[in-house]
């Protein structure tokens, strides 16, 4: 019982600690006024998870609803690939430190 809680443990430290890794997709926007008319620039770029989070709330307070759903994609992805992560590093510790 100890190694599956030292196992399980570990694997958790080691799954928020990826987080502050910046591997993580994040969208901006710029919109340009201009006296032709308004134009709108998208561009991808990698953040750690708590920037993340940051440019989420604001992209909920000042961008279009559409910008605010790409954040909301991105969130189910982002840890729907954290949720992965954690159950792959624990078969992995399981591996090394599991029975013997």
């Amino acid at each position: 019982m100890p190694r599956k809680l030292f196992v399980f443990f570990f694997a958790l430290v080691l799954t928020i600690l990826f987080t502050l890794l910046p591997i993580f997709p994040y969208l901006s926007e710029t919109r340009e006024i201009l006296e032709n008319g308004e134009s709108l620039y998208q561009m991808w770029s990698f953040l750690t998870l708590p920037e993340f989070y940051d440019s989420a709330r604001f992209a909920k307070t000042g961008w279009l609803d559409s910008t605010w759903n790409n954040y909301l994609i991105l969130f189910v992805l982002n840890h729907v690939g954290l949720v992965l992560v954690f159950f792959a590093i624990r078969n992995i510790l399981n591996r090394f430190f599991g029975r013997k």
